[in-house]
């Protein structure tokens, strides 16, 4: 038998139980709840290992939005759609960058994954679906979310996976970490290894489903798949990648780093760990935009205000480094809503305390501190204030225009593009094959949720409910269809 090797010498490890699991599934957030789920209710006998101390994955973590077509949500309202309509407009916003194949399995399915939690207790928000909200619109109202944010998707799993829990069904073990694959001498995944509290463990299975998430919580791993780009990352800080890294080393294709897209925009708390990344609220549907983005060079480089989210992440994504400088003064700080979602007094009180939170008396202070030229500076803040004295800002088209930045001390902000999802992962076939460098499957493994990459599912954009909605689909969908034992 072969397993993953590593440089330290291995002890002789245990076997967990002589019998093999018709499948092991790691992870137990939005793809591995419905697969063990379903696979249980199928009479299978479930394995499911989770790193963290319990479960739920990046559910604790997303919005929660889901988006389909043809459900019994927009029948019951009167909205006619369909998976091809709904294939069309996901890659219109992304620009035709979703891998074909899974955005077809995933438009056929998701309907049914929806009216299925909805059927478990999902009770999607008032107003909903609707067409946009947070991201690009889609032509159609398919976009929904709960109340309680990704939480109310937990909420409606829960119940189920916990009674199949308790029945036996499913052997669910927290605080176990995959630390690698085992195969037989034809290359054929037959189980995993794992770090447990009881020590490292070899678990037998006919299938195995990495459901283990992305890798915005690995620096070094993300200075590996995506090297273009650094990171600030807003994410689940168990999303290590494991998935990617323990089907790397049988040969599986990677890719997807090309498609990585900035969240506008955050700062990283800890200027020296770049898992430490906030979220700034600086979206004109949040609050109104009080002050100006600046460039390394100090020259403004956009509309503030666009109310084209897309049009905004790709503005900063152009930056080097997905870096840029907000600058205000003291006039604006009084009175403009808080760009963090702190209390206002802790906010304030950041300025020339915290690395990215600048104050200073004079504009040539505060380039200098910021590392710009002070006359691109100056120059920039004279014609902005000359706009708002006009009521119209001809360089860059700014509509709110409330305030000139003329009042000491000033002010500027250090902010970056934001990570909250791994743009790289697995290549899969059609029936969520994870597929080698020969293009051919690797004989019983799967994989399903943010270990494809997000750029699978939403291509180079965020493409609304593209993330979380074909995890669950693919979740579902290998637990009723795509595995046998």
């Amino acid at each position: 038998m072969k397993g993953t090797r590593s440089p330290r010498a291995r002890k002789p490890l245990r076997r967990s139980n002589p019998d093999r699991f018709d499948v092991i599934v790691i992870g137990a957030g939005s793809a591995g709840l419905p697969l063990a789920i379903r696979a249980a209710e199928r009479g299978a006998r479930v394995l499911q290992l989770e790193a963290d101390y319990r479960i739920g994955g990046t559910l604790h973590w997303s919005s929660g939005q889901i988006s389909a077509a043809g459900t019994r949500l927009q029948h019951s309202q009167g909205i006619e759609d369909s998976p091809d309509e709904h294939f069309r407009d996901a890659q219109r916003i992304a620009h035709g960058r979703i891998d074909p194949v899974v955005l077809r399995l995933f438009v056929d399915q998701a309907a049914a994954t929806i009216d299925w939690l909805m059927d478990l207790g999902f009770a999607p928000a008032p107003g909903t679906p609707v067409a946009g909200e947070a991201h690009e619109a889609y032509s159609t109202r398919r976009y929904l979310w709960g109340a309680n944010k990704g939480l109310s998707i937990l909420d409606a799993l829960r119940p189920s996976h916990e009674r199949w829990v308790r029945e036996g069904r499913i052997d669910l073990r927290l605080q176990n970490r995959m630390t690698g694959l085992l195969t037989d001498a034809r290359g054929a995944v037959i189980g995993v290894r794992a770090s447990t509290p009881a020590g490292e463990l070899e678990f037998l299975g006919r299938n195995v489903v990495l459901a283990s998430g992305g890798y915005a919580a690995n620096p070094e791993l993300w200075k590996k798949l995506t090297p273009a780009y650094p990171l600030c990352s807003h994410a689940n800080p168990y999303s290590r990648g494991d998935g990617i890294v323990a089907a790397k080393e049988l040969g599986a294709a990677v890719d997807g780093s090309d498609k990585f897209l900035c969240t506008f925009a955050g700062v990283l708390e800890n200027p020296g760990d770049p898992r430490t990344g906030s979220l700034l609220l600086l979206s004109p549907g949040a609050r109104k935009v009080w002050e100006i983005f600046v460039d390394r060079h100090g020259r403004r480089f956009m509309q503030e205000d666009h109310p084209s989210i897309d049009y905004r992440e790709r503005a900063l994504l152009r930056q080097p480094g997905t870096r840029m400088h907000i600058v205000f003064d003291h006039a604006i700080l009084q009175n403009a809503a808080t760009i963090t979602l702190e209390p206002t007094a802790s906010y304030r009180a950041r300025f020339g305390r915290h690395p990215a939170f600048v104050k200073a008396k004079t504009l040539t202070e505060l380039a200098r501190k910021l590392g710009v030229s002070a006359a691109n500076l100056q120059r920039s803040i004279r014609e902005y204030n000359a706009a708002v004295a006009a009521r119209v800002d001809q360089r860059q088209g700014k509509q709110f225009l409330i305030r000139p930045i003329a009042k000491p001390p000033f002010y500027a902000i250090k902010a970056q593009g934001l990570t909250v999802v791994s743009p790289a992962g697995l290549k899969v076939d059609r029936k969520l094959r994870v597929i080698g460098g020969n293009g051919r499957p690797i004989r019983n493994l799967y994989a399903a949720g943010e270990v494809l990459g997000f750029g699978r599912t939403s291509g180079d954009a965020f493409v609304g409910g593209l993330s979380l909605t074909p995890a669950l689909t693919f979740g579902r969908l290998l637990g009723e269809e795509l595995l046998s034992w």
